[in-house]
């Protein structure tokens, strides 16, 4: 409808016009820091997350939005947290062979090999943990059990940042039960789904057992897309840091974005991205369907699910453009071209019945061409 679109410019102009050039300028400040970095492995993997990731930064930086008197704030918070997510995901999936324990050879070798990288990945994403912590806890040496160390204080800079940034934001102790429990979960994800690939699925579905009687209607696979979402994390700081902030607003908040915005975005990500995955052997949660008909068929119902419950919380109409903005940043993107994917990509957006995602589509496909995104 184009009366809901007229109620998304400021929002779009903000982002464009303030929020992006500032997300620019906070990156920027990040790659330099890494002239410091004495690992060349190190300062590849952690530049090559900036470069090529930057649009999770940007998207995650559309919170800021939320309030704009902690606008700075929140800003700094997300950019540096979401840089840090992206920077052990690299870690994770670039490292080369990782030795097995001496003198194991066989399965043998292959288990040792897991619980080395099992360890090494844990460890690292202590940093995801304490970036969340008020305390200013960051003494940890996240690289303890990793065979690449030596980063020049990059990453506990970044937890630093987080840290310093969320003690100004108000009311995050309110929502830090919450934002934990969804890190937490991000971070088994990440640990899980990087080891070997005979064995990461089955620890996967292990994860997931616990869980599986409150999100009985969901797959494993949908539950781990959830997990690897930090929009949920983001939604509740910027809410949580307004003046008109109510308490009770954080469990119907929580259950929107876990695992229904949360899903649907990292189900959009794994979907533009099958080709590549496929060629690569890579995990790709949206393979685990039946049939494509399956995975389109859930993918509606996700989109369905969260702009019905985006009507019950505060600010209604934000979080509704965040579902509509998913689907139009994800789907506008080239590889969906590359894919011959437009017609199953133009079902998703007719999925919310109404016309402003188009108009929000379109607006991606400009600001691509612009080189904004």
């Amino acid at each position: 409808m184009l009366h809901n679109y007229f109620l998304q410019w400021p929002l779009i102009a903000r982002l464009v016009g303030g929020i992006l050039p500032a997300v620019e300028r906070e990156l920027r400040g990040w790659k330099s820091h890494l002239k410091y970095c004495p690992s060349s492995f190190l300062r590849e993997q952690a530049l090559q997350s900036i470069e090529s990731k930057r649009f999770h930064c940007q998207g995650g930086a559309a919170y800021a939005l939320l309030n704009p008197a902690a606008g700075l704030d929140l800003l700094s918070f997300i950019n540096a947290f979401q840089t840090i997510s992206d920077y052990l995901d690299n870690l994770c999936d670039r490292l080369p062979e990782w030795p097995a324990t001496v003198g194991a050879a066989g399965e043998n070798a292959a288990a040792s090999k897991d619980s080395c990288r099992e360890l090494g990945f844990r460890n690292l994403h202590l940093a995801m943990q304490r970036a969340l912590e008020q305390d200013g806890n960051n003494s940890e040496d996240y690289y303890r059990y990793y065979p690449y160390r030596q980063d020049g204080g990059y990453l506990h800079c970044l937890v630093r940042r987080c840290q310093s940034s969320l003690t100004r934001l108000p009311n995050h102790e309110s929502v830090q039960a919450k934002t934990s429990f969804l890190t937490g979960l991000y971070c088994d994800l990440q640990v899980l789904k990087h080891l070997h690939p005979h064995r990461r699925e089955k620890a996967l579905q292990e994860w997931f057992q616990p869980y599986q009687h409150r999100f009985f209607s969901f797959f494993w696979h949908e539950f781990a897309a959830a997990a690897g979402s930090t929009l949920g994390v983001f939604a509740l700081l910027a809410t949580a840091s307004r003046s008109d902030w109510r308490e009770e607003e954080g469990t119907a908040l929580f259950d929107l974005y876990f695992p229904w915005i949360c899903g649907l975005h990292i189900l959009l990500d794994y979907y533009i991205d099958q080709a590549e995955d496929r060629r690569e052997g890579d995990l790709n949660f949206v393979f685990y369907y039946e049939n494509t008909d399956h995975c389109l068929q859930r993918m509606r119902f996700f989109i369905e699910q969260a702009l019905q419950r985006a009507v019950s919380v505060q600010h209604a109409h934000f979080h509704r453009t965040i579902i509509k903005g998913l689907l139009a940043l994800y789907l506008s993107d080239p590889k969906i071209r590359e894919q011959g994917l437009e017609k199953q990509a133009r079902g998703l957006l007719e999925t919310t019945g109404e016309g402003d995602t188009f108009i929000l589509y379109h607006t991606c496909r400009l600001l691509r061409r612009c080189g904004i995104l």
